[in-house]
């Protein structure tokens, strides 16, 4: 959980717009007026969109959302200032204030995006007509709408917890209307480079004397070098094969081309990068004397390490829901899987994964490297890097913990509720055929969560230390090399269609070869 913030402060006090005692009665009429006719405007337009079935469109359905952020947006601060203008004492709880400073920038950031949805939206209407019916359905609008409150509020919290590790012990007057970032962060009496820099510039440069990084590997015993470079170079290309022949045959074989096998089609594909990003630069290492990575080569493997690994958490979550709906729901299936929807839940895990991805890697490349550039892992990740540097660490270790246990625990919880209903859908199964043949299509997949999360589990969450460092390079070789090598073999292997379609192309290509006449398949 998050440390306790260390200020002696308890409240803020808000200076407001005037300090002049004749103008604060005027004030308050005139900002007590504009907040009523905004009351008033933005809760009609929402209740006559909501009751003229005329109106019931998409453009109409985001404009009443930006009704409703307005709305919020407004409430979050204007009460609290026509209060502070009639009373002599102005001030906010240190709660209230976060309270207020989480909301404003949530609602501001969504504010944003929703307008950019509108102008989407209009974009559709007026370039598209003859489609705009398909192209913005229900569930796109839902997907639409859902993305800057998702982005918004998240972000929202990001920020807010920079600011709740600030240290407030000196003067307590906030030269604003509300908690704003700015004058919060000419307050604080700790160091705030990190609470500017995300609020300003997400930039990637760092004050840090150093300029690459040597990565220790898994060893340093000269002697076995060769031979792990083998074994590595073997299971990367045995992870190669598998998993661009698997993308392949789903691609190849028509009746592949369901929503079970496009999720497995991208699961296969972060699966590639992923192993990709690691393994190219630890077999060059075992085979070279020099064994850096330059800063920004570190930066790059890092956050291209954490946006896939969440990504694959939310990709295996998705291919859940698919296997929950295809036991529980199987008359309503190719409703519920539509190929819209099937896009939308295989799109949210790269959003969410490299959004999330870019934030983890600022905060560890804005920590400074003074002191050593000696990495004891075969590629940079969070914990040794956070272990190396010679600058405070507890946001980035906050940060690191909250996001490992939000996005463990979040994907898991899916995964499991999914098993859980699909596994009471089966046991009233009657047959044990029926049981069977159920089983078998989620049996896969269960195989392959149990193995990521696993290792996961033990790497991410718990507080980096030497022995905890040390210990994550030999669980990062399962959930780096193992599980990208065993995902195609568990889904081919275990899979009849798979099996099947994978004859199916071998044929046509043997007939190809030697012009016989194709052998039908009766099965």
């Amino acid at each position: 959980m998050l440390k306790k913030n260390y200020t002696a402060v308890t409240e803020f006090i808000l200076l407001g717009l005037t300090d002049g005692a004749e103008l604060q009665p005027i004030l308050f009429v005139v900002f007590l007026l504009i907040y009523l006719i905004t009351v008033i405007g933005n809760v009609s337009m929402i209740l006559l969109i909501r009751s003229d079935s005329t109106l019931h469109t998409p453009m109409y359905f985001f404009l009443s959302h930006l009704s409703f952020v307005d709305l919020c947006y407004a409430t979050n601060v204007t009460p609290q200032m026509l209060v502070h203008f009639l009373s002599k004492r102005k001030s906010i709880s240190f709660l209230g204030c976060l309270i207020q400073f989480h909301f404003f920038i949530a609602l501001v950031i969504t504010d944003y995006y929703m307008l950019t949805v509108m102008a989407y939206d209009r974009y559709m209407a007026i370039c598209k007509p003859l489609l705009y019916s398909s192209k913005m359905s229900r569930c796109v609008c839902l997907s639409l709408i859902a993305t800057p409150y998702i982005y918004g509020f998240a972000n929202g919290l990001a920020q807010t917890i920079l600011v709740l590790h600030l240290s407030f012990c000196g003067p307590n007057e906030i030269n604003h209307f509300y908690c704003a970032d700015p004058p919060l962060i000419v307050l604080a009496c700790s160091d705030t480079y990190v609470k500017e820099t995300a609020m300003f510039k997400m930039s990637i440069t760092n004050d840090s004397a150093i300029r690459e990084f040597i990565l220790l590997g898994l060893t340093d015993r000269p002697e076995l070098q060769p031979l792990l470079f083998v074994l590595f170079l073997c299971v990367y290309l045995a992870t190669l094969l598998g998993n661009l022949g698997m993308i392949l045959l789903i691609r190849l074989d028509s009746h592949l081309h369901t929503p079970m096998y496009f999720f497995l089609t991208n699961l296969a594909f972060v699966d590639l990068c992923y192993t990709s990003n690691a393994t190219p630069q630890m077999l060059t290492n075992f085979l070279s004397e020099k064994k850096t990575i330059s800063f920004a080569g570190c930066f790059t493997q890092c956050y291209t390490f954490i946006a896939l690994l969440l990504t694959e958490f939310y990709m295996l979550a998705a291919m859940a829901y698919d296997r929950y709906v295809a036991v529980c729901n199987p008359l309503r299936y190719s409703m519920k899987m539509s190929r819209r929807v099937c896009i939308g839940l295989a799109s949210f895990p790269y959003v969410y994964g490299f959004s999330d991805g870019l934030l983890q890697a600022i905060l560890t490349f804005r920590l400074s490297f003074c002191r050593s550039n000696v990495i004891n892992h075969f590629y940079c990740a969070d914990p040794p890097l956070i272990k190396v540097s010679c600058s405070d660490t507890r946001v980035k270790e906050h940060a690191m913990l909250i996001s490992a246990g939000f996005n463990l625990s979040n994907s898991l919880s899916i995964i499991l509720v999914s098993y859980g209903f699909i596994i009471a859908a089966i046991l009233r199964i009657k047959s044990a055929e029926g049981r069977h043949k159920a089983f078998s299509t989620c049996a896969s997949h269960m195989m392959a969560v149990t193995l990521f999360y696993g290792t996961l589990f033990c790497m991410y969450v718990r507080p980096p230390t030497d022995k905890t460092v040390a210990e994550s390079k030999i669980i990062a070789v399962f959930y780096t090399f193992v599980s990208p090598l065993l995902n195609p073999l568990i889904y081919s292997l275990r899979n009849k269609d798979v099996k099947q379609a994978l004859k199916n192309v071998l044929r046509r290509n043997m007939v190809t070869k030697t012009g016989l006449p194709p052998v039908s398949n009766k099965s």
